[in-house]
């Protein structure tokens, strides 16, 4: 009995290995046709049997995976990006305005128009007031605010870079006990390497809820890190805008909230496809002060 669950624990680790590849593969071509075929094909597995594993992990299908994922960030654009019509994020997304609308409104219980004027989202405590915070400076050009943050950007043309990472699904809030330990086994794993620590975030709390956004702790691979069969992906390099941080971690979404839906509409910016991620000066241990680039993906 005790080598037959040995044996399931590996396959079961095996398993979460191989859907986290899939993912990252859904999340770089999230706005490209996309099929079951070509991501059971991307993890060198059969259909039926891949479609099996994603579900028992995920516990819903690859198309409905997709259709989520690409939902969300239609919401995401509409709240933050209000320079953008229904049709460009329909377009984006790889829909007709139509299909986008009837998809949507199958998600959020109501149409996309009806939500970029009142959201409907998962009530986490504050939701309402962010929300009411960002369509007021959204509406009323917040000068000050956009003199302070224009001093703290850059436009820049990064390189592509490859990571082993630790994946965290739950409640940003807990990230920097999360951060603490993962920097700690990589300083004992890699003595002496010199690590470069990158994050990268996928979700917004008040559109995919607060217990589900999904996060990766990320070394940047060297000759003098050996991957192994760790988790590994690729940050694709492009152009940039990159915001220098320097404070808390309980400053951090604030910050995003106000660098993605008020600065970067009021000064007529669109974030392109790729990785919003986060270039780390300092190890974030201790997490009470961070020194960081947040790197937003930008169209030139």
């Amino acid at each position: 009995m005790l080598e037959k669950e040995v044996d399931q624990g590996i396959m079961n680790r095996t398993h979460i290995t191989i859907v986290n590849q899939a993912v990252d593969f859904i999340v770089d071509h999230l706005f490209d046709p996309l099929s079951v075929d070509m991501i059971a094909d991307h993890c060198c597995f059969s259909r039926h049997y891949f479609n099996r594993v994603f579900k028992s992990v995920t516990r819903e299908s690859i198309y409905g995976c997709i259709r989520r994922l690409r939902i969300e960030t239609g919401a995401f654009k509409l709240i933050k990006f209000p320079h953008l019509t229904i049709t460009q994020i329909a377009a984006e997304l790889g829909y007709s305005s139509s299909n986008f609308s009837v998809l949507f409104k199958t998600h959020f219980g109501i149409s996309p128009s009806r939500f970029r004027s009142n959201p409907v989202l998962p009530r986490n405590p504050g939701t309402q007031k962010i929300l009411d915070r960002i369509k007021t400076l959204q509406e009323n050009r917040p000068e000050k605010l956009l003199r302070r943050m224009d001093r703290q950007i850059r436009f820049k043309e990064l390189p592509g870079i490859s990571v082993i990472y630790q994946r965290f699904t739950g409640d940003y809030g807990k990230l920097p006990r999360v951060w603490s330990g993962f920097c700690g086994r990589m300083a004992a794993l890699y003595p002496g390497a010199g690590l470069a620590y990158y994050g990268i975030s996928y979700d917004d709390p008040m559109i995919a809820g607060r217990d589900r956004c999904q996060y990766d702790l990320c070394v940047r691979v060297t000759d003098q890190i050996k991957t192994g069969t760790r988790n590994r992906r690729r940050i694709a390099g492009g152009a940039f805008l990159c915001y220098r941080f320097e404070g808390r971690a309980g400053e951090l979404a604030g910050v995003y909230n106000d660098l993605l839906g008020v600065w970067m509409p009021h000064q007529g910016h669109i974030m392109g496809p790729g990785l919003c991620f986060e270039r780390y000066y300092e190890a974030t241990d201790p997490p009470d002060r961070l020194v960081m680039d947040i790197c937003v993906p930008v169209l030139s």
